[in-house]
This record gives structure tokens, C-alpha cells and sequence, in this order.
């Protein structure tokens, strides 16, 4: 169901497929979002490790802001709590939300994204880019980009501490 016509929030929701795709709802523009490669799918999972015992985090969940018309599906999410029930969409902010660049995606293209979640209310947004094994920080309207010996802490996460490298994998 890509398309290139506008198509609405509540159409889009309605598609029988939606919940075994990775279409997002972008102004009105149905895009797929890129499979993940393995370093990838490790990174997501180094991160829902580190955040684990700090709240709930979990992979690929759709958020619907309704006030833009959006539905995304971030990489991983974060919810110190109030999280969405096991069978609802996102509808209220996390307080992290992660995207993994995956081949093709521009760092352009996620600070996009990653402006969305912020207006939806995110506190936190956080772009992985892999390839120069740097994580790039949004909060607070400003951005800082952290790489391996350094170390990530935030307000989004009281007690968080933890090097990059520990949430890249290996080497590129």
C-alpha cells in the first residue's frame, strides 16, 4: 500500500494489513519503512537491554499522532510508565523514542522523524547511525551526537549511564 496520493490517518488505520507491515504515515504518504539489517536488529536489542530496568522498552511499536495525521513506527520505544495496553497503538507520547538509520535513510530524513515524535511529546529522541557508529541526542531543543568511549545519560532516563559502544554492535 505504498502510495504517492494522500491518504488519511483514519484510512490508513483501517488497511487489514497494517499490523504485519512497516507502513508509516508521513503528510499523508504512505511509506514503507526499510527492513532492518543484523546490526540493526543487535542495536535494538542493546538498547531495550540497557533500558529494561529503568521502565518499559519495547521494538517497532506504532504511534498514531492524531494531531498531524502521523503514524510511525520508531525502532524502539521507551515508557518510564503509563505505556500503552499489550493490543493498543501509541497514542500517548514515550519518553524515548529510537531510530536506527538503516541503508538509504539520511540523517536528514530521521532529524525529520525525530521532529514529529519531539512535537507529539516525546522528551528524548534519539537517531542511531551505524555506519559512524554515532548517536545523535535530541532533547531539550538542542542535539548532541555521543560515540563509543562516550557515555549516555539523560532526564528521559533517571539513572541511565551507559557507554555508546555497550549499545553498538561490534565494528562496522
Amino acid at each position: 500500500m505504498v502510495t504517492t496520493t494522500r491518504v488519511r490517518l483514519a484510512d490508513f488505520l483501517l488497511n487489514p494489513d497494517l499490523d504485519e507491515s512497516r507502513l508509516e504515515l508521513i503528510d499523508g504518504e504512505v511509506t514503507e519503512k526499510p527492513m532492518p539489517n543484523f546490526g540493526h536488529v543487535r542495536t535494538a536489542g542493546n538498547i531495550i537491554v540497557a533500558l529494561h530496568r529503568f521502565g518499559i522498552a519495547g521494538p517497532e511499536a506504532r504511534a498514531v499522532i492524531e494531531e498531524d495525521g502521523t503514524s510511525l513506527i520508531p525502532d524502539v520505544v521507551f515508557y518510564r510508565d503509563g505505556e500503552p495496553g499489550d493490543l493498543e497503538y501509541m497514542r500517548n507520547p514515550p519518553h524515548v523514542a529510537i531510530e536506527i538509520m538503516s541503508p538509504g535513510q539520511t540523517l536528514a530524513s530521521m532529524r525529520r522523524k525525530a521532529a514529529m515524535y519531539i512535537n507529539f511529546g516525546v522528551e528524548s529522541v534519539w537517531i542511531v547511525n551505524l555506519g559512524r557508529r554515532e548517536i545523535h541526542i535530541l532533547e531539550g531543543g538542542q542535539e548532541r551526537v555521543l560515540t563509543p568511549g562516550q557515555r549516555l545519560t539523560t532526564p528521559a532516563v533517571p539513572g541511565l549511564d551507559v557507554d555508546i559502544a555497550d549499545l553498538l554492535p561490534g565494528k562496522p
